[in-house]
Formats: C-alpha cells, structure tokens, sequence
C-alpha cells in the first residue's frame, strides 16, 4: 500500500482547535479543522460532487478538488436514476482495501440535491443481522455449521418465538442457513437469550453505530437504542425494528469491513485538492478507522454472505450469475433487508455487498438501499449486480 500523506488547506480559514480527524502539514502550512472542510464542501449540491473535480472556497479562496469517483461506474450509475421508479435511492461503492470511494449515486424525491448517500439516515432492517452474527462468532465461538432452533414463521418476530422449546414443531437450522434465509427469531433468541443488550451493544459500536465517520463530507451517525428488555434485544439482533439506522455510506463500510479480513478503511473521494496556483495543498489519505472484527470471524461471516447469494434471499436477484462472462469470475457475498417506514408509506429494501475477482483480488463493497412507494422499482440487489458487472468487466 502506498504511503499518503495528508497536508492541510493552505490559508487563513481554520478556527478553533485541530479535530481528531484534522488534516495537518508542514510548519510553514497552516492548519484546518476537517470539520471546516467538511462545512465548505457540505453546502455544494449532491450532482456537483460526484464529477470528476469540483471547484469550492474557503475563507475567500478558490480550491478544485479531484475526486476518486471511477468515472465509468458514476456515469452508468447515473443514467439510471431518471428511470428510477423509488423515493429515495442511495448507492455507495468503495474499494474496501484503501477506502477510496468508486461511486455515490441516487436521489432523494423530497430534497432534490442532497447528499442522500450520507444525510438520509435509514432503518436497517436485517443488515444488522451481520452485527449479530459476528456477535454470535466473537462472543460465543459459533460458526456457520453451529445448530439453532425456531419456533414459527421464518419472517416473523413474536415472544412465544423467542422460548426454547422441544417437539415437531421445532425447526433446526445452522447459523449459515439462518443467515442467508433471514430468520428473525433464530436472530431474535441470539439478542435476547444469548449476546444481550451489552454484547449488542459493543458489537454495534465495534462497526461505528454512534459515532462520528470521518468523510469530507458530513455524515450523519448511525443510530442504535438497546434497552435491558428481552423482546428489545430480539428485534435489535434480527433488525426487526425502525429505530436502529445507518447511512449508505454505512452500510459500504460494514460488508468493506468483511471483504478486508475485518479492517474498516476510512472512507474519502477526494483525491487531492489544489490551489489556484497548482500547488497541491490535499492528498488522499489511506488509514484503518477500526477493526470490528478478527480475521476468522470476517472469514466466517463472508462464507454466510455467500450462501445468501446462492441459496438465500438474494438468490433471485443474482440468478444465473455463475454463467455471466464477467460475474462467474467473482466471489460475491451480500445481506438483504427489507422494512417499512414508520408510516408504511415507504418499503425500504436493503443490499449490502462485496465482490472478489478470484483471479486478480480485486474487490468492491456496495451499500444499497431503495424506498419504493407505490410501485415496486428495481430492487437494491439489482442494482448491486449491475453495479459489480459494470466495475469488473474490465472495458473502458
């Protein structure tokens, strides 16, 4: 991995104190708060920053940033969007071993302009199934092949699901087939019977619920309320509630996380930033933001996104894909999700991804969401398809 150096804004626009994510350079260059940064480019609207350059001011100054945005993927993405029949569409893709994001596109129906991929925050549904499962592999050594058992509807969340019972009526699953199946009440006993608020709690914090992502750009923090009470902790873990919310910048960063062996890079599309002069005052820089996750369990939790694709709920989206010319010669590992609004207005439908190229390493992490309205439009795992298809088929 190359070595970035990360300098700061010349000029006399900082104030206050040097955040924790500030840039900084040499002696002879003054220094910025990112949140100052963050508040020029912030106010630029949505389609302006996903061009290749942008131009913006600070303090009186003219600077251009060049952005990291893989202007083949940006493009295709885009052009679809006029078609789109949603509410709200967000998609995030970044290249999981650097941080470097590929691609923002979507819209937001109600605030034209915005920065939808990082401003709308959005119940996650059973994205956060990911968070208990790593849980379930970290805290109680479980692994894909490890028994569970349910009481009920595969899809559905009720207390008497939650009792450890014997009998006919028992269904037997493993973790893996729970997984990528989606079943909220083998998910739902995980949080109230086994990991509890704590567990949760950490582990949801360990992928960066409730704190501050740093990204040239604001981005709202993801929320997460865990109480001490047993049917709480079951919609938690199975993410059958509407309370628990994340950007889908957010989402990219949780499956980046899995397809980097358990490192979440610090996301940026901003490559460098230059004066008017020419003189380079910004370069990207690439830096761990966390690690969730140990290797095995990032390991292990790929192998469950993998059965998604093949045998789950993303199968019909990612049907035929070992016969395409270009998806037969990724790994391709994902979770869906899928709740309503608190008004039911809006059907939130969720992928999270990564792609592999076998051959070459190459990767790329996807967070996808779609609000449908009256009309059901393409789904987020099509989306995410055509998006892996169009980054890796290698023509220009």
């Amino acid at each position: 991995m190359a070595l970035v150096t990360l300098l700061s804004l010349a000029g006399t626009c900082s104030a206050g104190g040097l955040d924790s994510y500030g840039f900084w350079g040499s002696a002879k260059i003054s220094r910025i708060p990112i949140s100052i940064l963050s508040k020029s480019i912030t106010s630029k609207r949505a389609e302006e920053l996903v061009s290749p350059n942008f131009r913006f001011s600070c303090a009186g100054r003219q600077y251009t940033a060049v952005t990291t945005l893989d202007s083949r993927l940006q493009s295709y993405l885009d052009s679809m969007m006029p078609d789109a029949l949603g509410q709200v569409t967000a998609i995030v893709c970044i290249d999981p071993l650097s941080g470097r994001v590929l691609a923002m596109s979507g819209f937001d129906r109600t605030r034209p302009g915005s920065h939808v991929w990082t401003e709308k925050l959005i119940p996650s549904a059973s994205i956060f199934k990911i968070i208990t499962a790593a849980g379930a592999i970290e805290f109680l050594h479980m692994r894909p092949e490890t028994k569970l058992q349910y009481l009920g509807g595969k899809h559905t969340l009720y207390k008497y699901q939650l009792r450890e019972k014997r009998g006919r009526h028992v269904n037997t699953v493993t973790l893996k087939e729970a997984f990528s199946q989606s079943i909220n009440p083998v998910f739902g006993k995980l949080g109230s019977r086994y990991l509890g608020d704590r567990r949760l709690r950490d582990m949801a914090t360990r992928f960066f619920w409730l704190k501050e992502i740093p990204f040239e750009i604001l981005v709202k923090k993801s929320t997460i309320k865990v109480t001490n009470d047993s049917f709480n902790m079951a919609e938690i873990a199975s993410g059958f509630n509407r309370d628990t919310k994340i950007t889908a910048l957010h989402g990219a960063l949780i499956v980046s996380s899995i397809a980097n062996r358990g490192i979440m890079m610090a996301p940026s599309f901003i490559d460098t930033i230059k004066g008017r002069d020419g003189e380079v005052v910004y370069l990207r820089r690439i830096y761990p933001l966390t690690r969730p996750v140990n290797p095995k369990t990032a390991d292990m939790l790929f192998t469950m996104m993998q059965a998604t694709i093949k045998k789950g709920t993303a199968r019909r989206a990612f049907s035929g894909y070992t016969r395409d010319r270009v998806l037969k010669r990724l790994q391709i590992g994902g979770k869906t999700g899928t709740i309503d609004n608190h008004n039911h207005e809006l059907r939130y439908d969720w992928f999270c991804g990564v792609a592999m190229d076998k051959i070459t390493g190459r990767s790329m992490a996807v967070g996808v969401v779609v609000g449908h309205k009256d009309v059901l439009g393409t789904r987020a795992a099509s989306y995410a398809r055509l998006a892996f298809k169009k980054y890796f088929n290698g023509k220009k």
